[in-house]
């Protein structure tokens, strides 16, 4: 295989698959900029106070150190490799991923440890993308940030793992956490029916694909009366789903220039983020007092005997802001 094959075999390149994902999304939060200057101003002085992100004051863990004779995966094989902004061979993933069990545990037992350690211990919030050891330093990080951790530390440990990929519809729940939290991404998404981007990883285990969804943290689904999710379950029926007609992609990487893109927001839109990590902040504080109440395995298995998804009625939204962008 060529040079530039193997690039686009681990996907470095921007795509027609990613031009279909981000084709409809950024065009139209383009146009409404342009068209109402006024509603990003007002964006942009939102929340004046709220975080650029939720790092915590102290790391939840410890990192701990690479010694010799550690071991690890090295190979060349699709979805063991290296890939952008996520490095298995990293000293620091590799040290972190003995101690959680790589090759001392089945593959569904590591990646069920190590689906626990991402989900838990690192803080979801909206901020620059990040390579999956920064984001093991940072303690924080988008759900992409948190995939490529996961990711890193699955091929470290010998477990094929890639990236899925698809600009979500959201339930209830979800939609006034996030996109209501700022006038400017309630309006984009009301116009879209969907959000962007979103992610979950997928590990192959025994010949099979398995979803794992490590985007939340534990304090974060009961604030929102959602379950959580567990290693193997997919989202799609629990509160994210893809948009209709958008797609999925399944990248063995990130492309390059990823960074780049997914950083403009937060040079134009300042307001948004801080405006969306103050309700993540706010829901994270609430569902640690719930946790003072109930153990977080019980309250799991109680919201599941209710729990049914509520979609956003995106249609509905869709409809009526276009009409109103076009009076």
């Amino acid at each position: 295989m060529t040079k530039i094959g193997e690039l686009k075999e681990k996907g470095y390149f921007i795509d027609v698959d990613w031009i279909r994902i981000l084709g409809r999304a950024l065009p139209s939060l383009v146009f409404i900029a342009l068209r109402y200057p006024r509603l990003i101003k007002n964006a942009n002085r939102a929340c004046p106070d709220g975080p650029q992100n939720l790092k915590p004051e102290k790391l939840p863990y410890k990192i701990p150190k690479y010694k010799d004779g550690m071991k690890f995966c090295r190979s060349k094989k699709r979805y063991l490799r290296q890939t952008h902004l996520c490095n298995p061979l990293d000293k620091e993933i590799i040290a972190l991923g003995n101690s959680l069990g790589a090759f001392q545990k089945s593959d569904w037992e590591y990646g069920e440890t190590i689906f626990k350690f991402v989900n838990e211990s690192i803080r979801v919030d909206f901020s620059p993308i990040k390579s999956a050891l920064k984001t093991l330093y940072a303690g924080h990080g988008t759900c992409v940030d948190k995939m490529s951790l996961f990711i890193a530390l699955c091929r470290m440990g010998g477990i094929p793992a890639r990236y899925k990929l698809y600009s979500p519809e959201i339930v209830e729940e979800g939609y006034n956490l996030y996109m209501a939290a700022d006038p400017l991404i309630k309006k984009w998404y009301d116009a879209l029916g969907f959000f962007v981007i979103h992610g979950s990883a997928e590990v192959k285990i025994k010949g099979e694909w398995v979803v794992c969804d490590v985007s939340g943290d534990p304090y974060h689904f009961p604030a929102l009366n959602l379950p959580f999710m567990r290693f193997g379950e997919d989202p799609s029926d629990k509160y994210l789903r893809a948009a209709e007609g958008t797609g999925v992609i399944r990248p063995e990487g990130l492309p390059f220039g990823i960074k780049f893109i997914a950083g403009l927001p937060f040079k134009f839109f300042g307001g948004t983020g801080r405006a969306i990590n103050s309700s993540v902040k706010a829901n994270y504080e609430k569902g640690k007092k719930i946790f003072e109440k109930i153990s977080i395995d019980e309250y799991d298995r109680n919201i599941r005997k209710t729990y049914k998804p509520k979609w956003a009625s995106s249609g509905k939204r869709a409809s009526k802001v276009l009409a109103e962008l076009d009076d």
